[in-house]
């Protein structure tokens, strides 16, 4: 018995070390989101509705319709119990969502060259507030989600 619980907990910490890395990996891809111009391959209305069709999602709880909106890497490496895992703390702590206050869109990957669409938003809550980091493919797949 013992053994099943530290498989399932190292199971768990392999899960969440991913999960780390990508958001890491994703975070410095996305550096200069903010600062950038929106890439020709996307319309700027485009990018945000499909932000917050994904930020409603997320106050929903509906984790696998986020998953789903995702390219085949965020399909395959993350579930929605991990999904729920990780995001259900935030809005246990923040409450009902009020509207989004702040919302910057940008192009993503200085480095690489590759378009992204990408998104910041401000969400208030209740009791307090939660940042999404957004980004979409240029097939306005979900390639990143990041909340803090």
């Amino acid at each position: 018995m013992q053994r099943m619980e530290k498989g399932k907990i190292a199971q768990g910490k392999k899960k969440g070390i991913f999960l780390l890395t990508l958001c890491v990996a994703w975070i410095l891809v996305l550096t200069g989101c903010g600062g950038s111009k929106l890439s020709e391959e996307f319309e700027e209305e485009s990018v945000k509705e499909r932000a917050m069709e994904t930020v409603g999602y997320f106050n929903e709880r509906d984790y696998q319709a986020i998953i789903d909106m995702g390219n085949e890497e965020m399909r395959n490496g993350i579930t929605a119990e991990d999904f729920r895992a990780a995001s259900d703390p935030y809005l246990d702590k923040c409450g009902e969502f009020k509207e989004i206050s702040k919302t910057v869109v940008g192009n993503t990957d200085q480095k690489t060259g590759e378009n992204y669409g990408g998104v910041v938003m401000v969400g208030k809550y209740e009791s307090g507030q939660i940042q999404f980091t957004i980004a979409f493919n240029e097939q306005m797949e979900l390639v990143q989600f990041i909340i803090r």
